[in-house]
């Protein structure tokens, strides 16, 4: 791991060992402000780097698919909760069982994780990305909604 001082040195010009010139092209860009520009823009990972238009839409798709599997998980876990009640209608929270508490702190679990990496998709400030986010949803609501119940609580941390 190299040191940022290093870092630093080498971008200054100073320091030129294992550097190839013309590498600056592939370097992840991070925004902090709202852009429309998609080269060398970087989705959560490193490895996860858009260079070209054909990049562009595949992770567009991509993050599309994502935010719809995010909703029908939602729809999954509401729809259990549903369950849980309607077969035990007078079942307090305290009386529901260990397996039953775990499975569903589990799945809570992984339903924040996955609205907590479809945020940092949208912290891109990428604009084509935050639409793919949000279509994903529009769609993902659309289909799987139809059987929300406001008996249960959507407790949920929805970051998108």
């Amino acid at each position: 791991m190299e040191s940022s001082t290093h870092r630093m040195e080498v971008s200054a010009g100073h320091d030129h060992s294992g550097m190839h010139m013309g590498d600056e092209d592939d370097m992840c860009s991070m925004n902090m402000l709202f852009s429309w520009s998609y080269k060398n823009t970087c989705i959560v990972f490193e490895w996860w780097h858009i260079k070209t238009l054909p990049g562009l839409i595949l992770s567009c798709l991509a993050i599309f698919g994502l935010a719809y599997l995010y909703e029908y998980l939602k729809y999954c876990i509401n729809k259990r909760q549903l369950s849980q009640r309607v077969l035990l209608p007078n079942r307090s929270l305290t009386k529901i069982n260990q397996k039953d508490k775990v499975s569903n702190s589990i799945l809570y679990g992984l339903q924040v994780g996955f609205s907590f990496m479809l945020m940092l998709v949208f912290m891109t400030y990428n604009g084509w990305l935050m639409l793919a986010v949000l279509c994903g949803a529009i769609w993902g609501n659309y289909s799987w909604n139809a059987s929300y119940s406001p008996e249960i609580d959507d407790n949920s941390l929805a970051c998108h």
